[in-house]
């Protein structure tokens, strides 16, 4: 009888350790330890590679897939880059006073020489915003220009303020008020006056007959014209 209660005893036992949820247990425990395992082995084979050659294929290839999506990122970003720089607006050059136009045009002409465009804005105790300096050949010519800049501005209704022109001075003046002064030189003298280096800090431009003349309806002033 003895011998028989302790076998019913060790059997409800063994039956009470082999229910499910100490089967998924005793499973989880398997797995986990050979998990470790698999990875102790797997470090101590990447930390000590047989040979030099076997390493070298790894390190390339490790290279390549790290370098491949970083030169994608640079090239993607100077795409973007390039993109934003072509749509970027091109400044458009600041329009001139109507005044400064008609009077570079009428310099260009009649043959005037070196017209160059003084920016005085922002200058302290200057009598006009712009200067416009030019070369004169000769006297003759600098009145005819003065007449034809006289001209020019009174049927365009311009108020002038006058002319200042001596004979023999070799520079003249045309004064339209707070906009303009239009000075005109024979060479030399506009060498030893030196506006450009009295005004050095305006900001001076050398201006071209492209952008003041059309070519269809540019104006022929004669040589005897100054005469």
């Amino acid at each position: 009888m003895t011998e028989k209660k302790t076998t019913s005893k060790t059997t409800k036992a063994a039956k009470a350790k082999t229910t499910p949820k100490a089967a998924k247990t005793a499973v989880k425990k398997t797995v986990k330890s050979a998990a470790k395992k698999t990875v102790s082995k797997a470090k101590k084979a990447v930390a000590k590679p047989a040979t030099k050659k076997a390493a070298k294929p790894a390190v390339k290839k490790t290279l390549k897939a790290t370098a491949k999506p970083a030169v994608k990122k640079v090239l993607k970003m100077t795409a973007k880059a390039n993109t934003a720089v072509k749509a970027k607006p091109v400044a458009k050059k600041e329009a001139l006073p109507e005044s400064v136009r008609l009077g570079a045009a009428n310099l260009f002409e009649h043959r005037a020489e070196h017209v160059q465009l003084l920016d005085l804005r922002g200058i302290n105790d200057v009598a006009a915003d712009f200067f416009l300096v030019a070369t004169c050949s000769s006297e003759a010519q600098m009145q005819a220009i003065l007449n034809a800049l006289a001209k020019e501005y009174k049927a365009h209704k311009i108020p002038s303020n006058g002319i200042e022109y001596k004979s023999g001075v070799q520079w003249a003046v045309l004064d339209l008020g707070f906009d303009l002064m239009i000075h005109l030189f024979e060479e030399n003298k506009r060498a030893e006056i030196g506006l450009d280096i009295l005004y050095r800090d305006a900001k001076i431009q050398e201006l071209e007959e492209k952008d003041f003349i059309k070519e269809t309806g540019k104006k022929v002033v004669k040589t005897d014209e100054f005469i």
